[in-house]
C-alpha cells in the first residue's frame, strides 16, 4: 500500500475548466476561479501534509523545523485571506453592484473566514510557546487544534470557489483586473524567505489544471530555490513538492 500524501485527507479541489468539472462561459470569470482553486489547493496541500506528518516529528531538529513549516503555512493562510478582505471582497461587492446581483455575494466566505480565523491563531499561539520553551512538543495537541478549524477552513476553500461562479453575469475582465491586483499586493507584502517556499513548495504542477500555476514570471522559481528557500532550508522537507512543483513523497510518514 503507497504511503498517504498531501491530497488528503481534507480534500483538494478540482480545477475549474477541466474534463468532469465545473466551467464557466465568462473567460474573465473562469479565469480567476482556475487561479484561485490553484492557491486553495496550495493551502490544502500544505494543511494535509502538516495533518499527516506531525505524529511522525520527534527528534528536537525536526520539531524545530515543523513548528516553523507550520507558522509559516499559518500565515500564508492569514495572508491570503486579509488580502481578500481588504482588496477583493470590497471589490466584487461594487462589482457584483454594477450587475444588478446582491452586494453581500461575498458576506457568507467572510464570514467563514470570521469562524476559522481564531482557531488558527489559537494553533499559532501554541507554536510560538513551544518554540520558546514555553510548552512542551506534543503532536497530539497540535492535531487536535487542526481538527478545531480544518473542516470549516476546507469548506470555505471550496465554497468560495462556487460562490465566484455565481459572477457568470458581471464583468470578467473587471474581475480578473482586481484578483491581478490583489496577487501583486500580496506579492509586495509576503515574507519571501518563509511564504514564497512555503506556497511553491505545495504547488503541484502534475495536477490537472495547475500546469501553469502560478502566474509569476520565470525567475521566481529560481530565486526561491537558490536564495530564499535557503535561510530556512530545514522547514521546506515537510513540503510534499520540490521547488519545482514536482511531486515527492512525505518524508516523515
Amino acid at each position: 500500500m503507497s504511503k498517504p500524501w498531501a491530497d488528503t485527507p481534507f480534500a483538494l479541489l478540482p480545477i475549474p475548466g477541466q474534463p468532469g468539472a465545473r466551467t464557466s462561459t465568462n473567460p474573465g470569470v473562469l479565469s480567476v476561479c482556475i487561479e484561485m482553486a490553484n492557491v486553495h489547493n496550495a493551502l490544502l496541500r500544505g494543511l494535509n501534509s502538516i495533518y499527516l506528518q506531525a505524529p511522525h516529528i520527534s527528534q528536537p531538529t525536526d520539531i524545530a523545523d515543523f513548528l516553523l513549516y507550520t507558522q509559516a503555512w499559518a500565515d500564508t493562510v492569514h495572508h491570503h485571506h486579509s488580502h481578500e478582505e481588504r482588496l477583493f471582497f470590497p471589490a466584487m461587492k461594487d462589482i457584483a453592484l454594477a450587475a444588478g446581483l446582491a452586494a453581500d455575494i461575498m458576506e457568507g466566505n467572510l464570514e467563514q473566514h470570521h469562524v476559522f480565523e481564531p482557531k488558527i491563531h489559537e494553533m499559532l499561539a501554541w507554536v510560538a510557546a513551544v518554540r520558546k520553551g514555553e510548552k512542551e512538543w506534543d503532536s497530539e495537541v497540535l492535531v487536535g487544534l487542526l481538527d478545531g478549524f480544518a473542516s470549516i477552513l476546507t469548506q470555505h476553500l471550496h465554497d468560495e470557489i462556487e460562490t465566484l461562479f455565481a459572477l457568470e453575469k458581471c464583468d470578467g475582465e473587471a474581475i480578473r483586473k482586481v484578483m491581478a491586483e490583489t496577487a501583486q499586493e500580496g506579492a509586495k507584502s509576503a515574507d519571501p524567505y518563509l511564504v514564497l517556499p512555503q506556497v511553491l513548495g505545495c504547488v503541484d504542477k502534475s495536477y490537472p489544471g495547475g500546469e501553469n500555476f502560478p502566474p509569476v514570471p520565470f525567475i521566481v522559481p529560481w530565486l526561491n530555490a537558490y536564495w530564499f528557500a535557503r535561510r530556512h532550508k530545514g522547514c521546506w522537507r515537510f513540503n510534499p513538492c520540490d521547488h519545482w512543483g514536482r511531486p515527492r513523497p512525505l518524508e516523515f510518514v
